[in-house]
């Protein structure tokens, strides 16, 4: 009997790929293995992806919201 493909998990199908292989090398080798291998520009990206959504989420949002509500 064949066996079905494996079920991939939600978050797999919406992650990026590029993240996917950061955690699995975070996991293997540790921050130092992500470094060695993507380089700071991919924390200063990762910083800015959560900041600005963090941001639009937290205060812009609830500020716009408050605004016209009001």
């Amino acid at each position: 009997m064949e066996q079905a493909p494996p079920k991939t998990k939600f978050l797999d199908r919406w992650t990026p790929r590029v993240f996917r292989e950061a955690k699995q090398i975070f996991r293997e080798s540790g921050l130092k293995g992500v470094i060695r291998r993507y380089g700071w520009k991919f924390f200063a990206v990762f910083f800015a992806y959560y900041l600005i959504r963090d941001i639009t989420l937290y205060i812009i949002l609830p500020w716009y919201l408050a605004k016209n509500l009001l």
